[in-house]
């Protein structure tokens, strides 16, 4: 069964095109630095993130139809912690409002983390990924660093390949059994599944011996990052945070 990947990137404009182009390092840089401070983040400043994140998610294509099913998930995902977060608060004592409102502030947060994701992978191949985290790595685990790095790599590919798998398998299933109950998909389903990825998996292992994936010298960085790419990757995040001091210190009123 050939299946297609989801989040194949197909850049529309410059931005997209500049973002493929970055090298994965400063990505990764951009990535942690945000992941550590997204959930302090003023509400004012991280529309800003928000805003970015869609942008760039939009410049790579990532709204196609094709990854319908995956932003399905993502909506859902929200939706379900932003419910459980406005129930737990009302639940404890807070007014309903209040409660609307710490669930909504949520949701916005793990939207903007999931855009934000979504670039980084829509932006840079699980190959690319994995030389930039056994670069980080290789100061702490020295020799090993490469291990991590293909099973991250190794993850990040198969993540897209079995949600387009699962789709495939139940729009197959609707077309050849529309009637197929429940219980039954729920029991077909999984088990096509497993023998789907279990012949991915074969190909791909055939495909990491072959290109020698499973050697540290695969793992060396191709080429040193400009220092243009470090710029465009963290210049965002200082521009952030003067205006995040700025309002602090000029209208407090409006991050409180």
């Amino acid at each position: 069964m050939a299946v297609a990947p989801l989040l194949a990137p197909t850049p529309r404009d410059g931005l997209g095109r500049a973002l493929l182009a970055l090298d994965a390092r400063p990505k990764l840089a951009f990535a942690l630095l945000v992941g550590m401070v997204l959930w302090q983040l003023p509400l004012l400043i991280l529309f800003f993130l928000t805003l970015f994140g869609g942008a760039s998610c939009r410049a790579l294509g990532g709204f196609a139809k094709s990854n319908g099913t995956l932003w399905r998930m993502a909506f859902l995902f929200v939706l379900v912690w932003s419910g459980l977060k406005c129930g737990l608060d009302i639940w404890a004592g807070a007014d309903l409002l209040a409660g609307l409102g710490a669930g909504a502030e949520l949701g916005v947060r793990l939207a903007t983390l999931l855009l934000l994701g979504f670039t980084l992978t829509l932006s840079t191949s699980p190959r690319r990924l994995g030389l930039g985290l056994a670069w980080y790595l290789r100061p702490v685990l020295g020799s090993r660093a490469w291990k991590t790095a293909l099973a991250l790599s190794l993850m990040i590919h198969f993540l897209p390949l079995g949600l387009a798998a699962v789709g495939g398998l139940r729009q197959g299933l609707a077309m050849r059994c529309p009637d197929c109950p429940w219980p039954t998909r729920l029991r077909l389903i999984p088990l096509a599944l497993l023998r789907v990825l279990s012949q991915t998996t074969w190909t791909q292992t055939l495909a990491v011996a072959a290109r020698k994936l499973d050697h540290p010298e695969a793992w060396q960085p191709e080429r040193k990052v400009r220092l243009g790419e470090w710029a465009a990757a963290l210049t965002p995040l200082l521009v952030l945070g003067v205006f995040w001091g700025l309002l602090a210190h000029f209208f407090p009123f409006l991050i409180e």
